[in-house]
């Protein structure tokens, strides 16, 4: 048994965050392939760059340390599987759930308990997306929001917009198949979602977090709230609990 973490109440959520940059060590990389199962090891040998490969250990070395302590067990005694659209899940009788992202170098990870949670990460960095698409994706007030920002702002809004409705449907254990731009935000803060057109009527009992972790990554953070706002802590995630 490994020491636990503090315990994650039925209002918790967490969330922590690392960077690629705990694997310098080329023995630490050894030791966290260990966790690994045969399936994971062949996904990490078939990532062409470092830092692709690097994000998919880490995420899953962060995973297995996390769920491990939260539910005080060995991080290689739990088993892994993915949903039907890739969501992370414990093939084992738990009330704990937890979703992974990742992007530019840094990994984030967050659980709950009981209640569904969703999370995802951008690149503030990241090539502009071509303007075009922007209808395509979201709803016509977030895209009027989008356009007011000018030429100097409406990447990083259209970014906002999008990480939220990845760690939606993240959440969900849905992929990109629904209709985005029905799918309205606003960031307010706190951020907000409605339903339009054929999801109208959706439930809308969920909380959202959405802020910086880094200069260029965005964080954004989506639980069920069916019984009210939970309480969110985000941290850097302990190089100690690694391997």
């Amino acid at each position: 048994m490994i020491a636990p973490v503090p315990r994650l109440g039925p209002r918790d959520v967490r969330a922590w965050f690392a960077s690629t940059d705990v694997f310098a060590d080329p023995a630490r990389v050894a030791r966290a392939c260990g966790w690994l199962d045969e399936a994971e090891r062949h996904r990490f040998d078939r990532f062409r760059h470092d830092v692709d490969r690097h994000m998919f250990l880490l995420g899953r070395a962060m995973s297995r340390a996390i769920v491990g302590r939260l539910d005080d067990v060995s991080p290689t005694a739990w088993r892994w599987r993915e949903g039907p659209h890739g969501r992370p899940e414990i093939a084992a009788a738990t009330d704990l759930r937890f979703n992974l992202a990742h992007s530019a170098g840094l990994v984030v990870c967050a659980a709950a308990r009981g209640r569904d949670v969703g999370v995802d990460v951008e690149d503030l960095a990241r090539r502009p997306v071509e303007p075009e698409i922007v209808p395509r994706y979201c709803a016509p007030r977030e895209a009027a929001d989008i356009r007011a920002c000018g030429a100097a702002g409406w990447h990083a809004r259209f970014l906002a917009y999008w990480t939220l409705k990845e760690a939606y449907l993240k959440a969900l254990g849905l992929g990109i198949s629904v209709p985005l731009a029905e799918i309205e935000f606003s960031l307010g803060p706190p951020p907000t979602v409605a339903f339009l057109g054929s999801l109208t009527g959706g439930d809308d009992r969920w909380w959202f977090h959405l802020g910086p972790v880094s200069p260029r990554h965005l964080v954004a953070v989506a639980a069920g709230a069916a019984d009210g706002a939970p309480a969110l802590e985000i941290a850097p995630f302990p190089e100690t609990w690694l391997p």
